[in-house]
């Protein structure tokens, strides 16, 4: 079983809301991480993809990313969303693709922090759209990650 497909399992064990998005972690690679979607179980009354999954999809997106990052340095990290913005730029008539990236900076100093300190801060970028390309919304957060065999870490 893949990471990807492990994680899937992981999140939809936990959080019954996903059971219900039918999505997908597509790829991943460092600092970049893909989802896909289907429309049908997330259209809303307009025929278009419904704004609550879609928070509710680039929320989970941040949250999964920041988890593959933390877990390929350490054991096991325990990770929350500590703020987010979000900005729907246009309806979505098709299935989404979500785009999740931490930039280079802060993956590294994201990485760095958690090691030494047992606590990091990770920000993170997100776009879902079309399978085509065009932009549905836009999606910036911070997710907190904290080392589950250091409880003592201190996020700075």
């Amino acid at each position: 079983m893949s990471d990807l497909t492990a994680l899937a399992e992981r999140v939809r064990g936990a959080i019954p809301l996903t059971r219900h998005l039918d999505f997908s972690f597509t790829r991943w690679h460092p600092g970049d991480l893909l989802l896909a979607a289907p429309l049908a179980p997330n259209v809303n009354d307009k025929g278009t993809f419904f704004a609550g999954s879609q928070a509710a999809l680039l929320t989970l997106g941040g949250w999964a990313l920041t988890t593959l990052e933390g877990e390929a340095r350490v054991p096991q990290v325990d990770v929350v969303a500590a703020e987010s913005s979000l900005q729907y730029v246009a309806p979505l008539a098709s299935d989404a693709t979500l785009h999740i990236q931490a930039s280079e900076d802060d993956l590294s100093r994201f990485a760095r922090r958690l090691v030494r300190r047992g606590r990091a801060r990770l920000a993170i970028s997100a776009t879902l759209s079309s399978p085509s390309g065009e932009i549905a919304a836009r999606f910036t957060a911070h997710y907190l990650a904290r080392d589950l065999s250091r409880p003592d870490g201190r996020v700075d």
